[in-house]
């Protein structure tokens, strides 16, 4: 009497080792052969041994710089020099109020430590020179 053994699939040399971190290169090679050969994702997956999930968010994130550096080079390319004069002027005033804001914040929250370190005395601030307590 003769049993029938499933046959397994083999195991490539690079599926051995599923929790492997894939440089951006190795990544890149498996989404090219792809793109390029129309192999499932499912099937790329099981050959190169990653996981289904990490290959889709890899493939988000490619798409999304490679249209990010698209636009911003439509703009830039359709902008005449006026434009891009008056959106670098933009920019310089959004991030010179970030800047005042961020600078109010600090000057708040060190008033707060003050007001706390002299009418409640409570001590905050480490005084330079001092060592550690050893416990």
């Amino acid at each position: 009497m003769t049993v029938k053994v499933p046959n397994k699939s083999k195991r490539s040399p690079k599926s051995s080792q599923p929790y492997k971190r894939r440089s951006e290169a190795e990544m890149l090679e498996i989404v090219k052969e792809i793109h390029e050969n129309g192999l499932p994702k499912k099937t790329a997956c099981k050959k190169y041994g990653v996981n289904r999930n990490t290959l889709k968010l890899f493939i988000l994130n490619q798409s999304t710089k490679e249209l990010v550096s698209n636009h911003s080079l439509d703009l830039l390319s359709t902008m005449n020099e006026n434009q891009q004069h008056l959106a670098l002027t933009k920019k310089i005033k959004e991030l010179s109020s970030a800047l005042e804001k961020s600078e109010l914040k600090v000057i708040t929250l060190e008033t707060m430590i003050k007001v706390a370190e002299d009418d409640l005395k409570i001590k905050i601030r480490k005084k330079s020179g001092t060592k550690q307590s050893k416990e």
